[in-house]
C-alpha cells in the first residue's frame, strides 16, 4: 500500500466514528485488511502530520481559527477530528466506490424497479471512467454513457419527510394541483412513504399519505392519499398533538400491490387476460420479466394478471398493442379497440 492509499484509509477510520483511531488499532486494521507487516508509531505520527497538512489546504479558515483540525482524547485515548464534516480527501478510491456499489447492491430492496441496479452500475461506471487515466492519449468522447436523469423536482422536501415518515410524525402540507387555476390547499397528514414512478413521460417522486382529522385517526390502506412532490410548496411538523391508531402490520407499500404504477383504480383487481402474438419478441420476456407479480401462465401464450383497471394498464397495453391482444375482461378490450381505432384515424 503506497503513501497515498495508506493516508486515505486512515481519513476513511477518521470519518468511522466508532473506530477508536490510535496508532495501535490503525496498525491491526492495516495488517487485517492490507497485510501490512508492520506499521510502527513513527509511521503513524508521520501519517498524522500530513493529514493535518492536507484538512489545513482544505479548510484553511477553520484552520486558523480553530488551529489543529486533527487532536487527541486523553480519556477516549483516540485522535479525532475536530468536525463531523470535514474530510482529508474530496473524492472516492476505485476501492471505496465499489464499497458503496456492494452496500447498495447488498441492500437493493430499498429500491424499486431496478433503481438499486442502476445506482450500482453508476458508481462502478465512475471506477471504471477513473481508470481510464492511465492511458498516455484519451479519446475524445466519453466511452460509457448513462441515462441522465438529473435533478427530481421537490428533492429539497425529501429530507425533512424521510425524517417526518420515520419518526411518525403527523406534518401540514401546502399542496397546489397542476392546472392553472388550482388553488395551494393546506392539510394535517401523516407521510407514510415516497415513491418514485415513471410515466413514460418523466420520472418523479410521490408522497403516500393520510389526511389526519380530529376524528379520524385511524391509518388505513382505503383512506390512503398520493400528492406529487414537485406540487407541493411547503411542509413543516404540526403543532397538533394526535394520538394516531396504527395496526402492527400494516405496510405502506400495500397500497400499491394491485396497481401497475403509480395510480389507483376505481373498481376492485379483476383477473386480466392477455395473449401474445405467436412470434412476437415478448414472448421470451414474460416468464424472466413479469409484467406484474400478479402474472401466471396460462398456455405457450396466454397470461393473467390480477390488477385495478386504470391508465397505467391501459397505457401499458397500448404501448405494446402491435404484440399484445386484451382477451378478457370485454370492458377493457372495447376499451382497448376504441383508442386503437381513434389512433389509426389519426394517420388516414
Amino acid at each position: 500500500m503506497n503513501t497515498t492509499d495508506r493516508l486515505k484509509e486512515l481519513n476513511n477510520l477518521f470519518l468511522r466514528k466508532t473506530f477508536a483511531l490510535r496508532a495501535a488499532t490503525v496498525s491491526d486494521y492495516f495488517s487485517e485488511h492490507f497485510d501490512q507487516v508492520s506499521y510502527s508509531e513513527r509511521s503513524f505520527s508521520r501519517d498524522i502530520k500530513a493529514l493535518k497538512e492536507h484538512l489545513a489546504e482544505r479548510y484553511p479558515s477553520l484552520e486558523e481559527t480553530e488551529g489543529d483540525l486533527i487532536r487527541y482524547s486523553k480519556s477516549e485515548n483516540r485522535f479525532y477530528y475536530i468536525r463531523d464534516d470535514i474530510s482529508a480527501f474530496p473524492s472516492f478510491s476505485e476501492k471505496e466506490l465499489d464499497q458503496i456499489a456492494s452496500i447498495i447492491d447488498f441492500n437493493k430492496h430499498l429500491f424499486t424497479g431496478g433503481n438499486g441496479n442502476g445506482i450500482v452500475n453508476k458508481l462502478r461506471a465512475i471506477s471504471l471512467e477513473n481508470n481510464l487515466m492511465r492511458h498516455e492519449e484519451l479519446a475524445n468522447w466519453p466511452a460509457i454513457e448513462l441515462i441522465n436523469e438529473g435533478d427530481r423536482s421537490g428533492s429539497e422536501h425529501v429530507k425533512f419527510l424521510v425524517d417526518a415518515i420515520a419518526g411518525k410524525k403527523p406534518i401540514e402540507i401546502t399542496h397546489k394541483g397542476l392546472t392553472a387555476t388550482s388553488s395551494a390547499k393546506k392539510i394535517t397528514a401523516l407521510p407514510l412513504l415516497i415513491k418514485e414512478y415513471n410515466n413514460g413521460w418523466y420520472t418523479g417522486w410521490y408522497l403516500l399519505f393520510q389526511e389526519i382529522t380530529e376524528s379520524n385517526t385511524k391509518i388505513a390502506l382505503d383512506q390512503l392519499r398520493v400528492f406529487a412532490l414537485d406540487r407541493i410548496e411547503q411542509v413543516r411538523i404540526s403543532p397538533e398533538r394526535v394520538s394516531l391508531r396504527i395496526h402492527p402490520e400494516f405496510q405502506p407499500a400495500d397500497f400499491f400491490k394491485q396497481s401497475l404504477g403509480l395510480f389507483r383504480g376505481t373498481q376492485s383487481a379483476e383477473k386480466i387476460l392477455i395473449q401474445v402474438r405467436a412470434d412476437s419478441w415478448i414472448l421470451s420476456y414474460l416468464p424472466k420479466y413479469p409484467i406484474h407479480p400478479s402474472q401466471k401462465q396460462k398456455d405457450t401464450f396466454l397470461f393473467e394478471l390480477t390488477l385495478e383497471l386504470n391508465q397505467d394498464v391501459e397505457h401499458f397495453l397500448f404501448r405494446y398493442a402491435t404484440e399484445i391482444q386484451v382477451i378478457e375482461p370485454t370492458e377493457l378490450r372495447e376499451k382497448m379497440r376504441a383508442n386503437l381505432a381513434l389512433a389509426a384515424s389519426l394517420y388516414q
